[in-house]
């Protein structure tokens, strides 16, 4: 039980989630994925649809299947100045993870949404992806939470990636997947994690062009987050 107010409990939470890339083989208690998937199931969603389902995966031979498929069709992001220098042990990463969690999308509960809504496929794909990434976000918070790593594999979701993970698992075809959460003990700590100033993007009322950041400044950031973000890979 947290004793301080409510929302310190969650700012410190929030800080402490983060995308882990390098894990420990160490099992994680089918109790905490189990605690995962109870608090992404009340995640909030379009019209109340809940177009989840979740697929754990721990078995090894059918995580050696999915890793097959993903390091065929959506390889992870190397950090490039890493280089391709050998080292004497491989370096720990998703591979290493016990537990993934696939969360899919079923396109059919767009049957909930009102009418006009299900007849558009692209506000159903908004809705949903809104919905998805709500309850996906539940999933890395909960883990958080207990004291485990996580990372976002959003190239689980590729085409090719999908189609043969869908084979593998034998998920049906109206299902879709929106995202693949690597779970486990981190191997080694994140980096320390940057953000934006407070101040510099919340805006107010009648705020004109000149509040926002200019061009040039988006683009000095988005090197700043880049590289970053490479680092950690």
């Amino acid at each position: 039980m947290c004793k301080i107010e409510p929302y310190d409990c969650l700012l410190e939470l929030v800080k402490k989630r983060r995308t882990v890339r390098q894990f420990k083989s160490d099992p994680v208690p089918d109790e905490y994925v189990t605690r995962i998937i109870e608090v992404a199931r009340w995640a909030p969603s379009g019209f109340h649809t809940q177009p989840w389902e979740f697929v754990v995966v721990r078995e090894k031979k059918c995580r050696d299947k999915v890793i097959a498929a993903l390091e065929r069709h959506g390889p992870p992001i190397k950090n490039p100045r890493q280089g391709d220098s050998t080292q004497a042990s491989p370096q720990a990463s998703f591979r290493d993870a016990p537990v993934f969690i696939i969360l899919l999308c079923d396109w059919r509960a767009r049957v909930g949404l009102p009418d006009r809504a299900q007849e558009s496929d692209t506000q159903v794909a908004s809705i949903f992806c809104s919905s998805l990434a709500s309850t996906f976000l539940y999933m890395h918070l909960a883990a958080a939470s207990m004291g485990l790593a996580s990372q976002w594999y959003s190239a689980a979701g590729g085409q090719e990636a999908e189609r043969q993970i869908k084979n593998i698992i034998g998920i049906p075809e109206p299902l879709k997947i929106y995202d693949m959460m690597v779970v486990g003990y981190a191997a080694q700590p994140p980096t320390p994690k940057e953000v934006r100033d407070l101040i510099g993007m919340t805006h107010y009322d009648s705020c004109g062009a000149s509040d926002f950041r200019t061009d040039e400044e988006v683009e000095a950031d988005a090197r700043k987050t880049r590289n970053w973000c490479l680092s950690a890979h």
